[in-house]
């Protein structure tokens, strides 16, 4: 089943990187168009809640989360002529923005803490 809709083409990148674990880049065409709210209803970002899983909530804290950079670290790698290279800080969005040409962002509400065991 395809949770877009039919796709026209697909294609991939695994990348791993020097501290955490492999991540891929995808490129989907699909036959229909969809809207930003459809993104939202199936890919969303939580984190593991500190008192249920306090290892889970440490490794996605050390290997999942972008920084500190900036002011409070100006010699991390990313920075680069003052600001950090990858655009964060970034603010939260709550939808999925996208555009022709753009770069994607998907919506994240406030972070909030999940009890795994709930799911």
């Amino acid at each position: 089943m395809d949770v877009f809709g039919e796709t026209r083409c697909w294609m991939y990148s695994i990348e791993w990187q020097k501290r955490g674990l492999p991540h891929s880049h995808n490129l989907i065409w699909l036959k229909e168009k969809i809207h930003s709210t459809q993104i939202d209803d199936v890919i969303s970002a939580e984190f593991p809640n500190p008192e249920m899983d306090p290892v889970l909530a440490d490794i996605v804290k050390k290997s999942m989360i972008h920084g500190p950079c900036g002011n409070f670290h100006m010699n991390s790698p990313c920075m680069k002529d003052g600001r950090c290279s990858k655009k964060y800080t970034r603010q939260l969005i709550k939808e999925t923005q996208t555009g022709m040409m753009a770069t994607q962002s998907i919506g994240e509400e406030t972070p909030k803490m999940v009890d795994a065991q709930q799911k």
